[in-house]
């Protein structure tokens, strides 16, 4: 019984709830986007999602820029040891994590594709390149799935920890739901019309980091309050 509960990650209603929620978040935030700062690259934003793990919008925007101003070239990067590139990444967290995830993707890259390039994305539809993503060290169906959306402009829906956290609070995901299951993430993107995904994670995105906190979020001033059960809440 427990794994039928976790193979259903959304509620009865998910589908109904997810349009309130895409409404009332379009109209509190508009077009938030440029606050992301993800990139048009493949390669760049892959990289950009990396250093975004456990921490802020701002801290990635500032340890993105430390690490293009010491290494302007992907090669750079790839010459560098691992070391001198962590001291740089040291502010965004987990920096020697992220160094040597960073290190490992450009050697994959350039042992499959024969340059620092992903550009051949462009050319697949979205499964292939979904597949060809997460068989990259570092990438897991949400980077793949961002990469997707913003450098490859496709009608994807990517689940981050602050898409994860919303949606579990106001009651689409049931409490049982588990981020690391796959049938969470095709779930929630099934649930999204395709010409509203790339809208609803941007406003979710940006929700989580002003809003809908992980440690003491401000219900009082959430435009979700009236709707929202604050699942897991006191």
């Amino acid at each position: 019984l427990g794994g039928m509960r976790a193979s259903r990650p959304l509620r009865r209603g998910a589908a109904l709830r997810l349009t309130r929620i895409d409404g009332i978040l379009e109209a509190a935030y508009r077009s938030p986007e440029a606050e992301l700062g993800n990139k048009d690259d493949p390669l760049d934003e892959a990289i950009y999602i990396i250093l975004s793990f456990q921490t802020d919008l701002p801290r990635v925007r500032s340890t993105w820029s430390a690490l293009r101003a010491a290494y302007p070239s992907w090669e750079a990067v790839e010459r560098a040891p691992a070391l001198r590139i962590a001291r740089v990444l040291r502010e965004g967290g987990l920096h020697r994590q992220k160094a040597r995830t960073i290190k490992h993707l450009l050697f994959a890259v350039r042992r499959v594709v024969g340059d620092l390039a992903l550009d051949l994305l462009r050319g697949m539809n979205d499964a292939d390149a979904e597949r060809f993503l997460t068989r990259l060290p570092g990438l897991s169906w949400k980077a793949a799935r961002c990469v997707l959306l913003y450098s490859l402009r496709r009608d994807v829906f990517p689940v981050d920890g602050n898409t994860f956290r919303i949606l579990k609070r106001s009651g689409v995901l049931t409490p049982r739901a588990v981020y690391r299951r796959r049938t969470l993430h095709d779930a929630l993107q099934a649930g999204v019309p395709a010409a509203r995904r790339r809208s609803l994670h941007v406003t979710l995105v940006v929700h989580g980091q002003r809003t809908c906190l992980p440690r003491s979020p401000r219900c009082p001033e959430c435009p979700l309050l009236a709707l929202c059960p604050t699942v897991g809440l006191q």
